[in-house]
């Protein structure tokens, strides 16, 4: 009877320890997915906040104060065009940023990519391109530039 009484003690210690693991397993999970969540909303805040003060009058004129952005603003023909192209350059490299972290679907990144191949055809993307590129992550720039050859 011992022996049947061991047996079970261990099977069940084995049983409990893979439901143990799986749990930890299940959880990690859960953690990565909640911080992936976190990180695309608190970008999509950051650009909307962004994108928000950037259209303002008072940062227009501010900002035509700076040699820098009048030549920016000088390849397009209102400084709102040049807002919206930077920040879809910026949405581009965050969702090149999510592929290269494998959390972007391939399907998904397949789409994206044919968008992005396709926006910077537009002159006025590829001359704003041409001026920001620098402000971006190398690995982008090499893949958005590899796209346009």
């Amino acid at each position: 009877m011992e022996s049947l009484s061991d047996y079970l003690s261990i099977i069940i210690v084995v049983i409990l320890s893979t439901i143990l693991t799986i749990s930890v397993w299940q959880l990690r999970l859960v953690k990565r997915e909640l911080r992936i969540q976190t990180s695309q909303q608190i970008y999509s805040r950051l650009i909307e906040t962004r994108m928000n003060l950037e259209k303002t009058t008072s940062f227009t004129k501010i900002a035509q104060d700076s040699p820098l952005f009048l030549e920016r603003f000088g390849i397009v023909d209102t400084p709102e065009e040049y807002y919206t192209i930077v920040a879809l350059l910026d949405l581009f490299e965050f969702l090149h940023s999510m592929h290269k972290s494998k959390i972007l679907e391939p399907d998904l990144w397949f789409r994206s990519k044919e968008m992005i191949r396709s926006i910077m055809t537009i002159p006025k993307f590829k001359k704003v391109w041409d001026k920001t590129k620098d402000s971006h992550a190398n690995v982008f720039v090499q893949f958005v530039d590899s796209m346009m050859t």
